[in-house]
């Protein structure tokens, strides 16, 4: 089974994570999204390394019959640096939990951050957004890059 390197979107800055650190790697279980850019894509990431997907993704998930991940709470807000907050918009977001080991379940997180999807888990989601094909990468049973996409 082929598996890839998923780069999600980065629209959000630094906020609180917590972590449950009896896991290895630790996982995420809520985080706070301080939002400097517009949301675009359903499945995002704050440069702290927690996941979130938009409601519409949430369902979808939660209909595909993959695995590796729960949902979780988060919080939002928009970062001070928004020139107009009164026209920001942030959908209603869910956290995406990680709960899969990288390279056995659909889902999985290398390292600290670094978001391992399966074959199938992928193509559900270069399915639904396009854009995140471009920014993916195909790796080998070694973990190293083979093809980007």
């Amino acid at each position: 089974m082929s598996f890839y390197f998923l780069r999600a979107d980065v629209p959000a800055n630094f906020g609180e994570v917590v972590y449950d650190d009896s896991y290895d790697p630790p996982r995420v279980v809520t985080a706070h999204f301080e939002f400097a850019y517009p949301v675009e894509r359903e499945l995002m990431k704050s440069n702290s390394g927690a996941y979130a997907v938009t409601t519409p993704l949430a369902d979808a998930l939660a209909q595909s019959g993959l695995n590796g991940y729960e949902f979780g709470p988060i919080t939002t807000s928009i970062s001070s640096l928004v020139e107009d907050p009164a026209g920001f918009v942030i959908p209603p977001l869910l956290g995406l939990v990680v709960t899969g080991r990288a390279f056995v379940d659909d889902f999985g997180i290398k390292g600290r951050s670094k978001l391992i999807a399966s074959e199938r888990a992928a193509a559900f989601l270069f399915e639904r957004d396009e854009t995140l094909r471009q920014y993916s990468s195909k790796l080998d049973e070694n973990d190293e890059i083979v093809v980007d996409l």
